[in-house]
């Protein structure tokens, strides 16, 4: 997994890349855990919207898990570490997207990944009807769309995902810098002769890195202070991204176009339904892995 050289790497030592640290108030029970119905996030910030404008998205609060709810998905996790198999893998998934509610409640629980994401599809679907100029100057980033694709994204993450903030916001701006990362090793020339295809596609990656990245860094939290080594996490994290990739980009595919012209506040309701539908599918299907 590449990483933006904007990114200065994870909090900590012992765990891989995409985990950051876990969010406080998530901990399903541990002592110190918030129960007031929040994740830790701070109040929304502005996206901008399909007139250049800039309006709150409006996002329901995220729920925290009832007491023990992690114990069970946290449990085969730490047995996946251990040898235990990829069904362990998969019954801890399954058992994390029933613990918070399902689909609907896990996307909840990421308001700022849903808000990047769909600034991004935004951007995309912008480019697709609009050309990149106009696009980029809802950002007032007119003047780079000449510039190499990479360069010229990196400039879009520090409007809506900048630097700093809670665990759920470090979790959507690692997976943008992380996607855009993959875009600049791909080397796919300027901003402007990007194709639709390439834009949805980064989209896919910035959604998935979001996904894998908040399941594993809440149900793993057992395995850190274990036996687990980086090399389990790694595994972890390619078998979860395998299956989750897939799912995000047939979520995509039925939710969302972006040859469609829809306005800001039809993407953000497109955006939430694809993480829930993307947390349904991971739900019900990891489990039957042999």
């Amino acid at each position: 997994m590449g990483t933006s050289s904007s990114y200065g790497g994870p909090a900590s030592g012992l765990v891989p890349d995409w985990v950051d640290g876990v969010d406080p108030g998530m901990g399903g029970g541990e002592e110190g855990s918030d129960h007031d119905g929040s994740d830790g996030s701070d109040t929304e910030k502005p996206t901008p919207d399909e007139g250049g404008e800039k309006g709150a998205v409006q996002t329901p609060p995220a729920l925290a898990p009832p007491g023990g709810a992690f114990t069970y998905p946290r449990g085969q996790f730490t047995r996946f570490t251990n040898g235990g198999g990829s069904k362990s893998l998969g019954r801890a998934l399954k058992g994390y997207v029933s613990a918070v509610g399902g689909g609907a409640g896990a996307a909840r629980r990421m308001p700022h990944s849903t808000r990047v994401a769909s600034g991004v599809a935004g951007l995309a679907s912008a480019v697709a009807n609009e050309g990149a100029e106009a696009a980029l100057a809802r950002f007032d980033l007119q003047g780079l769309a000449g510039r190499p694709a990479a360069e010229v994204l990196e400039a879009v993450a520090e409007v809506i995902c900048p630097d700093g903030g809670t665990i759920d916001e470090s979790i959507a701006r690692d997976a943008m810098l992380e996607a855009i990362a993959e875009v600049a090793e791909d080397d796919p020339g300027a901003f402007d002769e990007l194709s639709p295809d390439q834009l949805d596609e980064f989209l896919c990656d910035v959604i998935t890195r979001s996904v894998v990245t908040k399941v594993l860094n809440e149900i793993g939290t057992n395995a850190l202070h274990g036996s687990a080594s980086d090399a389990d996490f790694r595994e972890a994290e390619r078998i979860t991204r395998d299956f989750t990739q897939g799912l995000v980009r047939d979520a995509l595919g039925s939710r969302f176009d972006v040859g469609s012209r829809p306005t800001q506040s039809e993407i953000d309701r497109s955006i939430s339904v694809v993480y829930a539908d993307t947390f349904d599918m991971l739900g019900a299907v990891l489990e039957t892995m042999q």
